[in-house]
């Protein structure tokens, strides 16, 4: 699994997903209506992002069938987006707000990374359901200062690095 944020798009087609597994078309329809109607996708834009989902173990192919001769492929949110990827990726605890740093200090693209990356990992632990995944991935990728950052993860427990695996 890459460490890249997430765009307003890719976050657009995981809250459709959340509701169930849907084909291209569905999706680009389920996007429209829950921006609604501010973000209408195009082809490239919804593939790229379920490419990139794909690649980060957060989205899967649950079917294809054929519609009217062309290949119709359903998309779904994997259960654990850690297990679907085949391993855990150590977690930098780089989302709290540093004592030094106040809370009003503005922060950048990083920081919002490692939040997300953080509620990722709290996702996959079972701490947090794909709503409130969606939500505090929302606040983390769109917060413009270290108090609102930390806000999207203050209820959780500071994660540390896994353990090695034995049996591997």
């Amino acid at each position: 699994m890459t460490t890249r944020a997430l765009q307003e798009a890719t976050l657009l087609v995981l809250t459709a997903l959340s509701r169930g597994s849907q084909h291209g078309c569905g999706l680009v329809a389920d996007v429209q209506e829950i921006s609604g109607g501010r973000v209408k996708l195009r082809a490239g834009t919804l593939y790229t992002a379920l490419h990139r989902l794909r690649a980060d173990g957060l989205v899967s192919v649950e079917r294809e069938e054929v519609v009217a001769s062309r290949l119709r492929r359903y998309y779904r949110l994997t259960p654990d987006p850690a297990a679907a990827a085949g391993h855990r990726r150590p977690v930098e605890p780089a989302a709290r707000p540093h004592p030094a740093r106040g809370p009003d200090l503005r922060i950048g693209d990083a920081d919002r990374e490692a939040a997300a990356v953080a509620l990722r990992e709290h996702f996959a632990q079972g701490r947090l359901t794909l709503e409130e995944l969606l939500a505090r991935l929302d606040a983390a990728l769109t917060a413009t200062r270290q108090g609102e950052v930390a806000q999207a993860t203050r209820d959780l427990p500071q994660l540390t690095e896994p353990g090695p695996r034995h049996g591997r």
